[in-house]
């Protein structure tokens, strides 16, 4: 055969060797496409946060656990519970007083720290689970404040043109009057002044004559209106049977603590 011949017999071959390894190498490149069509696409990574930025989200879950106990509480018993950085930087930006009852921190918001929870509501708390226990004690106290108003709970949402208000207490019955101002000055009287944590063990003697519903419906009304607060006492062991006796049941929480602005 000759050389021409044999060139001739060979070229087929040379042919399909060429398609099939131009075939495999188009199967390949689809592969590829498919794979990275398939494959998510990345979010882009969250910012680091700065340590800075960590500490304050721990302090400001803090204060917003502390404030949803009514503001006094003891920091080991809360949850998440005051560590003693946060105490001490909570303490020095004069957010929070401490005091040292039985060998434990008893934490108490300042007016200070009350006018920063008014101006930080929208503040950001850490990235985990330790706000749950946070929000479900603010949702019990909007639970109770709802039920002593007699609002629902779609009635929080409803946008209002011009602000619902109680009506004040000048024009409540005469006999709420007369019980406001003598709730106030025994108040006054036995916690020294306006503005402060007053426990109604000390001032139920002070008001002994008076009919005990007749009192706890004004003091429910000076509530509404927003110049009392009531409040629990949250370490269990501080209870006692006086305590019990004294404090003023809301729903199925008694309260043992009175706040009365000037």
């Amino acid at each position: 055969m000759s050389e021409a011949a044999v060139a001739k017999a060979k070229q087929p071959k040379a042919e399909k060797k060429a398609k099939k390894a131009e075939a495999t190498a188009s199967d390949g490149a689809g592969r590829k496409r498919k794979s990275a069509a398939a494959s998510p696409k990345k979010s882009p990574a969250k910012p680091q946060k700065t340590a800075e930025q960590v500490r304050t989200e721990k302090q400001t879950l803090a204060m917003w656990g502390l404030l949803s106990e009514g503001g006094a509480a003891y920091g080991g018993k809360l949850k998440p519970r005051i560590d003693p950085p946060e105490r001490s930087a909570l303490e020095q930006a004069g957010l929070v007083e401490v005091t040292t009852v039985k060998r434990a921190y008893l934490l108490t918001v300042t007016d200070k720290g009350w006018d920063w929870a008014e101006q930080h509501l929208g503040d950001p708390l850490p990235d985990n689970v330790t706000g749950a226990s946070v929000l479900h004690g603010w949702l019990a106290r909007l639970h109770t404040f709802l039920q002593a108003r007699g609002l629902r709970l779609s009635d929080f949402f409803v946008e209002q043109s011009v602000p619902v208000t109680d009506a004040p207490a000048a024009q409540h019955r005469p006999e709420h009057a007369v019980l406001r101002e003598r709730i106030r000055a025994a108040y006054q009287e036995v916690a020294g002044g306006f503005d402060r944590r007053l426990l109604l063990r000390d001032l139920r003697p002070r008001l002994a004559d008076l009919d005990r519903q007749q009192v706890d419906s004004a003091l429910m009304q000076m509530v509404r209106d927003g110049e009392a607060s009531l409040m629990q006492l949250d370490y269990r062991p501080d209870v006692t049977d006086e305590d019990r006796a004294a404090s003023l049941q809301i729903g199925n929480e008694p309260r043992h603590i009175i706040w009365i602005t000037a």
